[in-house]
């Protein structure tokens, strides 16, 4: 578990197949959770995605943890590229529960992968979002990243294209 006692009840630990739900499931229906998500494109069933997680369980390369309010999973955040040979690593996150928006959890959780990315002594983390995706954008700017490139009309959502905006953080 991760916390850093400033959001005592919130907490990060490895997902495990037995903490998906139809409640997560329902967070890739949820067009507001999954407006500026692939996720939206892609049909989840509670076994493939207990498969997933499973997978993610024996791949060296990517930790998928879940984001708990007590027992109550609210989100979840991965980073990936754990053994590059590049020592960069790619966080994404999610707060599936629209109860716990706009509450600093995502910044919370997005600090707690900084300091597990320093451990696994990465050199840098990055991550990247649909320009207009300003919650996520304060998330990582809260947290220090720097915007480092835009690539334009690179995404595709909602029968609109959006400029992807590419944020790193050096950890050295």
């Amino acid at each position: 578990m991760i916390n850093d006692g400033k959001s005592s009840d919130i907490i990060l630990r490895i997902l495990k197949p037995e903490d998906v739900s139809e409640q997560y499931l329902a967070w890739n229906k949820d067009e507001d959770i999954v407006r500026y998500s692939d996720n939206q494109y892609r049909n989840f069933t509670l076994d493939g995605q207990k498969d997933y997680v499973k997978a993610c369980l024996y791949n060296r390369d990517i930790d998928l943890y879940g984001i708990f309010s007590g027992n109550t999973h609210i989100g979840n955040i991965t980073i990936s590229g754990i053994e590059s040979i590049h020592k960069r690593g790619e966080i994404t996150y999610v707060i599936g529960d629209k109860n716990y928006w706009n509450k600093g959890i995502a910044s919370f959780a997005v600090s707690n992968m900084i300091m597990k990315a320093k451990s696994y002594r990465l050199h840098k983390l990055f991550a990247g979002l649909a320009h207009q995706n300003i919650g996520s954008k304060v998330v990582l700017e809260k947290n220090g990243f720097i915007l480092e490139g835009v690539r334009r009309s690179h995404l595709y959502y909602n029968n609109t294209f959006y400029d992807q905006l590419d944020y790193g953080l050096l950890l050295a």
